[in-house]
């Protein structure tokens, strides 16, 4: 559609910021190495913020415009329901295929997370998950994995495999 779109990394290779055409859209603020806190818009407000409980990289809850919901995921850590806890309401719910790319997504927007609890950018479609970008449409990663074989698998593909 002709919009630059440009990610803001941090030194820990975190998405910290979001660019639209040169004007800063997204932020997000960071307790520990992977767990963002909060979501800022392009002023540096808080737009958001996220409790953890019961799971490593995805919140429980969000706390948005003064209302909390309860943040429900799947065996994965995919995001699938946003519920309002006061209402009952559901505010999202989100489908993927096999490979994470979004089928359903009631409300766009309405919070960052997504498939297996990376950060989700609905105008790429990518899903930041630490210190790079899955793509859900090809089943690849954007880049190779920083830390190579420090993780003890020599399989550089064995994570996903996207049979074409």
């Amino acid at each position: 559609d002709g919009r630059t779109i440009e990610y803001l990394i941090d030194g820990q290779n975190r998405r910290i910021g979001k660019r639209v055409n040169g004007v800063l859209v997204q932020g997000f603020l960071y307790q520990g190495l992977l767990q963002p806190a909060a979501e800022l818009d392009g002023s540096g407000n808080v737009v958001s913020r996220f409790v953890y409980a019961t799971q490593v990289n995805v919140p429980d809850y969000l706390i948005k415009n003064g209302q909390t919901y309860r943040l429900l995921t799947d065996h994965l850590g995919s995001l699938r329901l946003v519920i309002n806890t006061a209402t009952g309401v559901v505010e999202q719910r989100l489908d993927y295929d096999a490979y994470g790319q979004v089928l359903l997504d009631t409300n766009p927007g309405f919070q960052p997370f997504g498939f297996a609890g990376g950060l989700y950018d609905r105008d790429t479609g990518l899903v930041r998950f630490g210190a790079r970008d899955y793509d859900p449409r090809t089943g690849r990663w954007t880049a190779k994995d920083p830390i190579r074989f420090a993780g003890g698998d020599a399989n550089r593909e064995s994570a996903v495999s996207r049979i074409l």
